[in-house]
């Protein structure tokens, strides 16, 4: 039997939020290791927060598209808007730090944003390798 596209990237979004919980269990776990360790591990630890919440919005807001749209069509044409605005809003931010020559006043917004979107990223870039099979 084959599964359907929507159930197909519906079991991808299973495994995502799978995946995301258990790196962001393993980040709470080293917390403490973290927190008394060099200020780069404190400051990497921002970053993998940052890149989790990315992940987990991603995550929320395709399984909320599956849950809205049951017919593939309807689910592809509002999947693939949300894919179109987060990579545009990515390239946008990498085309910022690129254009950066000096840390600005609200550098760490930047880099929260930055990590956040390369989590939406890569949720999906992995949905659009579902897709595309």
């Amino acid at each position: 039997m084959t599964q359907s596209l929507h159930e197909k990237v519906q079991i991808q979004i299973y495994d995502l939020l799978d995946t995301t919980k258990f790196e962001l269990s393993e980040l709470n776990q080293n917390k403490s290791l973290v927190i008394n360790g060099p200020d780069t591990k404190l400051i990497q630890r921002g970053f993998d927060i940052s890149y989790y919440q990315g992940q987990k919005k991603a995550i929320d807001a395709i399984d909320t598209l599956l849950k809205s749209y049951n017919d593939t069509q309807s689910f592809m044409e509002h999947y693939k808007t949300y894919a179109i605005n987060y990579t545009n809003e990515f390239q946008s931010i990498v085309s910022e730090f690129d254009a950066l020559t000096e840390p600005q006043d609200e550098f760490e917004q930047l880099i929260a944003n930055y990590y956040q979107l390369k989590g939406q990223i890569h949720v999906i870039n992995t949905i659009n390798t579902t897709v595309n099979q």
